[in-house]
């Protein structure tokens, strides 16, 4: 089994220009943690996602490399955390991207078992699925933890329901005389 099986084809796009509170809106909506976003020629730009909004909303202080660690001193003001999101939603996506450089990606035909690992690797719950032809990285879906569960558990009814039909027919069998 590889990705190409079990990721999403039709997907929520973002240009970099959108911005981050149109982002919101569909995320929302969607109900989707990451957004890819990718130029006029459909090439892979980078990820826009749930987790990045969060670190964006934290106060300056603990946004710093060695920033605050421990922040419950700091008042539970939620008049400072929707003028926060204001600005930022006012801002295009491209300047809040997870950038290509610094995400696991996969292909089409990775298989089953490395998506896994990738996931896992992942600061994320969902990996683009990227072809590459020489520099340009052409987005063809994405391929998140849900997917892969959703997998496992088909999978896993269908055959505990093969297995289920199969004793019942033996059960049949053994009970019917005329088939024995």
């Amino acid at each position: 089994m590889t990705v190409e099986t079990i990721m999403s084809f039709r997907l929520e796009k973002l240009k970099p220009t959108d911005k981050v509170c149109d982002a919101l809106q569909i995320m929302h909506s969607q109900q989707i943690r990451n957004l890819p976003v990718v130029d006029e020629n459909e090439q892979f730009v980078g990820l826009f996602g749930i987790r990045r909004l969060i670190h964006l909303l934290l106060p300056k202080a603990a946004q710093m490399e060695r920033g605050l660690k421990d922040l419950s001193f700091m008042p539970d003001d939620l008049g400072e955390l929707y003028e926060r999101l204001e600005d930022i939603g006012q801002r295009p996506v491209s300047d809040f991207l997870e950038k290509k450089k610094n995400l696991l990606f996969c292909k089409p035909s990775t298989p089953f078992p490395e998506v896994l690992e990738l996931l896992n690797e992942s600061q994320d719950t969902s990996l683009p699925v990227i072809v590459v032809k020489g520099k340009k990285k052409k987005l063809v879906g994405m391929v998140s933890a849900w997917d892969v569960l959703e997998k496992l558990v088909i999978n896993v009814y269908a055959a505990e329901k093969d297995k289920l039909l199969d004793t019942c027919m033996e059960m049949e069998f053994e009970s019917d005389p005329v088939k024995q």
